[in-house]
Parts: structure tokens; sequence; C-alpha cells
């Protein structure tokens, strides 16, 4: 039974919610937990689960498992940043490679900037670029992603009759964009945005780590460096927030 103290679509009580948040959305469980697993995230540690979302408590940080794109990821930020209890609020998951000759498959990077293109933001939007908000911005490499709720939409169209020839504006925003930036994914841009529209007062700090684990023109080869991705990203979100490379830590 739902909990009525809890949020209605996540189920979220406020005593689950850690000022250190790591949010990953879409990825499949079993690898997100392979990866946690890896960084001494403790095996059999509590979670609560409703419908698509699943939360897991740490002393130090409380982890959560989101469904993919907007729909998904609008009201779980709803019930996550206004109570008020969230300082720090790191992404981290999967993307597509947009050029052949961009960033390797299997490596996570800080995100310093993103757009919005085929999402429920993007009248809010614009063509604006999207950045964290994060005091000590990683050093070394970053990369830019563009983010859609179209998975195959935002992607070559293959053949005279393939159905992405008929999503006029996405196909616009592809050829526009799939030269300018590094990554594809489906929620950086609106959780950048989300971010700063959702908090009733400035201070939440936030940054999405994501890496390549597939070209754009070969969604098959996804799941292959997926494991490798989760953990590098969770790793450096771990390091970002402070907490050591291990949960343990």
């Amino acid at each position: 039974m739902p909990n009525p103290d809890a949020s209605p679509n996540a189920q979220i009580h406020p005593a689950q919610i850690r000022p250190a948040v790591i949010l990953c959305c879409g990825e499949d469980k079993g690898a997100l937990l392979d990866a946690l697993g890896e960084l001494g995230f403790p095996a059999g540690a509590a979670v609560s689960e409703f419908r698509s979302y699943s939360v897991w408590t740490l002393p130090a940080v409380t982890v959560v498992l989101s469904a993919i794109g907007t729909g998904a990821l609008e009201p779980l930020l709803y019930e996550l940043l206004h109570t008020g209890r969230v300082e720090r609020i790191v992404l981290v998951g999967t993307a597509g490679r947009l050029r052949a000759d961009g960033l390797p498959l299997g490596v996570a990077y800080p995100i310093r900037e993103a757009r919005v293109a085929g999402t429920g933001l993007d009248r809010e939007c614009g063509d604006g670029v999207l950045r964290p908000e994060w005091p000590d911005f990683p050093t070394g490499p970053s990369a830019s992603i563009v983010s859609s709720d179209f998975y195959y939409g935002f992607s070559p169209a293959l053949a005279p009759g393939d159905y992405r020839h008929r999503l006029v504006g996405v196909r616009g925003d592809y050829q526009r964009l799939s030269g300018a930036m590094d990554l594809v994914d489906m929620e950086v841009g609106q959780f950048y945005a989300l971010c700063r529209l959702i908090p009733d007062a400035p201070g939440l700090r936030f940054i999405a780590f994501k890496g390549a684990s597939n070209a754009i023109d070969n969604h098959g080869e996804q799941n292959t460096h997926a494991p490798s991705v989760l953990r590098d990203s969770l790793e450096k979100a771990l390091r970002a927030l402070g907490l050591g490379v291990r949960f343990e830590a």
C-alpha cells in the first residue's frame, strides 16, 4: 500500500533524502547494482520501490534509479527538491556518441553544457545552453550533450521509409546539433533546467557525469559498454560529492 506520508509519484519519504543524492535514469537495475557493488555499495542495502523508482538511503548519500526521459525525471526532481533537503545532486549514466571521431566508448565525463531537442522543456529552454552549478567543476576533459525524449528519433534515419524522416522538427535538430555536440541522451538538459527551476531558493549544486556506451548509429553495442560507463560515472560522482571513491569510505 502507498504510504500517505511519502510523495505520491515516487513514494519518497523526507527521511530518505540525504543532502547528497546520486540519480541514475533509464539504466538496467542489475547493471547499476553491479557497478555500485564494485564501489563498495553494501550488499542488501534497504531499498524502497514504487512504480519506476528505486530509492536506496545510506548514511552519507541517497541513490535513486528512475525510468527514462522527461516524464519520469520531472516528478521525481520535484518530489526530491521541493523539500529543501537536497544540497548536492549528481546525475550519472550512459549516452550515445554523436561523432565517429568523438569521445571513446566506456568513459564518463563531466557535462559542461547541454541543450534540449524534442523534450517537454523545449519551449521553456529554447536553444539556450544549459550548464551545471558546481563550484569546483572537475579538471580535465569534459563533454557537451544534447538531450531528447526521442531515443531512436534523434539518430540517423536509416532508409527513405524510416519513420524518423517524418519527424521534421527532430530531424532539423539532429542535423543542426549532431556535429556540434559530443553526446546525446534523454535527461541531462532537462536535469540542468529543472535543477534551476524547481528550488525555491538558490544554492542547489548539480552536475552530470555521462559517457558513451554506443555510437549513435549502433544502438546494439550499448550493453557492451554500459557497465564501464556506469562504474566510471559513479566513481566520479562519489569523488565530486566528497565521498571518496567508494561508498564504504
